[in-house]
């Protein structure tokens, strides 16, 4: 019970500090901006139908939206190392593993809004103007399924990385990495997760709950036809990723303390 109450106070301590920062919101709300153009808020880009176009949308926000939040809060465990703030830290209540969590997901929240925003308001738009109050409950799906995860785990994977690598090396590795993992296509003759079952981008969780076509499935295992257990297992990858990442971050923060 007090590691819930040490978590759940880091995090609004973190959350609160991370709303205060103008630096934060500079680089969040112009791409949230870009984001909205982009993907023709409120109707969405896809024509082939409501649920559709929110499940391209979802796809267009894991992809520019979590590379934005990771790129601003790369440095979130990488500065528990401070001078000063290692003493401070090691005198709190909240327990290393509980503190470096807590550290991570209040910014994470907090840059998440933004995001959750548009997903949520293009899902009531489209519902008050078509009358299917199905298309919310798909936004919600969406941000649950596919930006959340995708998100987390880009944020997890930087913060790690910054551990070992100064912070402005990180985030200028973050795109290129990003769109491997994600978007790079068959033209660029390069080995990657995008377009398979083991990317974090959330196609194969589109193409069951919201609609959307995949753009390759050939029946391999990792092309498999879109179903509810590639959909489940596809997330289900990007989780267990982000908890993987997230330790060794917290084995590398424990031994340098």
């Amino acid at each position: 019970m007090s590691a819930f109450l040490g978590l759940g106070a880091t995090i609004r301590y973190e959350a609160t500090l991370a709303l205060r920062q103008r630096v934060l919101w500079l680089s969040l709300l112009p791409l949230t901006a870009l984001i909205m153009v982009l993907g023709g808020f409120p109707h969405g880009r896809n024509r082939s139908g409501e649920m559709a176009a929110i499940g391209d949308t979802a796809l267009l926000i894991n992809f520019l939206g979590s590379l934005g939040i990771a790129i601003a809060l790369a440095d979130r465990l990488a500065g528990q190392r401070r001078p000063g703030l290692r003493e401070l830290f090691g005198s709190t209540p909240a327990g290393g593993g509980i503190r470096s969590l807590g550290v991570l997901l209040g910014p994470w929240l907090v840059a998440s809004i933004p995001s959750a925003l548009v997903l949520s308001a293009m899902g009531a738009w489209l519902t008050i103007t078509t009358g299917e109050p199905e298309l919310s409950v798909a936004a919600a799906v969406g941000l649950l399924t596919i930006v959340a995860p995708g998100s987390l785990l880009l944020t997890v994977l930087a913060n790690v990385a910054s551990l070992l690598l100064p912070s402005t090396v990180v985030r200028v590795l973050l795109l290129p990495f990003w769109y491997w993992a994600t978007v790079l296509t068959p033209l660029i003759p390069l080995p990657t997760v995008a377009r398979t079952v083991l990317s974090p981008l959330g196609d194969y969780q589109a193409a069951q709950w919201l609609d959307v076509t995949l753009a390759r499935q050939d029946g391999g295992w990792l092309h498999p036809a879109p179903g509810f257990l590639h959909g489940v297992a596809a997330l289900g990858i990007t989780l267990a990723t982000t908890a993987l990442a997230f330790l060794v971050g917290h084995l590398l923060l424990a031994e340098n303390r």
